[in-house]
């Protein structure tokens, strides 16, 4: 029997090479007058963000520019970048980068028009309509184009938390593969795992739907045929088809949830501020593995999207070995080690465990796994060969 469930992606999406270069037309057509670009430095460096304010400026308006930008944007950092698209008058953001970009953009548009910090709408319904936003996004991972929440550090927890509200939605993605070409291989490799993180948890998440399964399982066979070519080959058509992944990913985790990974990540991620998409990478095997036994039909088809053949196997068979594919994935895209990072400090796991297992997510994950199988995973991870 089919439980009843809701699909929801206020979102439009243009998919394609070269869809960027409309980017006038959709703002004019949108009747927006005062376009602000929000981005960071390096792609302001690169003459990236130049490129989309060429092709605003040309439908006629004047594109004014934020590139404030920070990794693991903060709270404050949103604020500050509301304040000054209130001071430009602007009444559309278009976010161009990857997950910080937009999540921050995300996180200013609701700020504009609902009052407050950025702050204070973690985890609260809002109040009305953010402002509109438009993403542009220039990595292959983080599917926030095409979601409805903003995750960004609370500066007074030191972890990370969610803006998440059907309100806060881009009004439209343009997911144009061109905007990868130049990406570094490391880049790729970080945020195609992010991305078969997204896909892998939405699909075993205690709350996925038909719909959400359909879109995740696809996106996980995706990554798995595509991400070393795109990676290590710099396949163009590869890139392609995991920009495409990391964009449904983004669909189906939207409406399905994240589950123990991501518990995780944002927790470690807030605290030590290190990449999301690394920390995803690093923890996704061994939490899978942890969690097979809550799902393992589910797990066994993940393990067979990635390649795995079932024949004369049990369930949690093919899942295991759906986790070696996993950890030879990582080992063959240079995945760093969770150790080789300075600054983590296994004094820190008892906090850090306590925050996972009260993390929004953990119900979500098919086991909902408690303080001390949380420390179980962090010290295991940590002290891998």
């Amino acid at each position: 029997m089919i439980s009843n469930f809701e699909f929801f992606l206020p979102t439009q999406i243009r998919f394609g090479r070269g869809v960027v270069k409309e980017i006038g037309e959709e703002i004019k057509s949108r009747g927006f007058k005062k376009p602000m670009l929000v981005t960071d430095e390096g792609i302001v460096k690169i003459g990236m963000a130049d490129q989309i304010k060429g092709h605003i400026e040309e439908a006629g308006f004047q594109c004014t520019l934020f590139d404030g930008i920070v990794p693991n944007p903060r709270d404050y950092d949103c604020d500050k970048g509301a304040k000054i698209a209130e001071e430009a008058g602007a009444d559309v953001l278009i976010a161009l980068g990857g997950g910080s970009a937009m999540d921050t953009a995300k996180a200013m548009a609701t700020v504009m028009t609902n009052g407050k910090t950025a702050r204070e709408w973690i985890d609260v319904e809002l109040d009305v309509q953010s402002a509109p936003v438009i993403c542009i996004p220039t990595t292959c991972g983080t599917g926030s184009e095409v979601t409805f929440n903003a995750v960004i550090n609370n500066t007074e927890t030191h972890l990370k938390g969610n803006i998440f509200d059907p309100k806060c939605a881009p009004v439209l993605a343009l997911v144009d593969p061109d905007m990868i070409d130049g990406l570094p291989g490391s880049l790729i490799s970080s945020t195609g795992i992010d991305a078969l993180t997204h896909a892998v948890e939405a699909y075993v998440s205690t709350v996925a739907t038909p719909v959400t399964d359909a879109i995740s399982i696809y996106a996980v066979k995706l990554i798995g045929d595509n991400i070393i070519k795109a990676a290590n080959d710099r396949d163009k058509d590869a890139m392609e088809e995991v920009m495409l992944a990391s964009m449904l990913a983004g669909i189906a985790f939207g409406n399905a949830d994240t589950a123990a990974v991501h518990c995780i990540a944002e927790c470690f991620g807030g605290f030590y501020d290190i990449p999301h998409g690394v920390t995803n990478a690093i923890f996704l095997a061994d939490v899978s593995e942890y969690s097979i036994s809550g799902n393992p039909g589910k797990y066994a088809d993940v393990a067979k999207a990635l390649g795995v053949d079932d024949s004369g196997k049990t369930d949690e068979e093919v899942a295991m070995e759906g986790i070696a594919v996993i950890k030879g994935l990582c080992r063959e895209l240079g995945i760093p080690k969770l150790s080789s990072f300075e600054a983590i400090d296994p004094k820190d796991f008892q906090y850090l465990a306590q925050a996972s297992s009260e993390h929004v997510c953990n119900p979500s994950n098919p086991v909902e796994f408690t303080k001390e199988q949380y420390i179980e995973i962090f010290d295991r991870v940590y002290n891998a060969d």
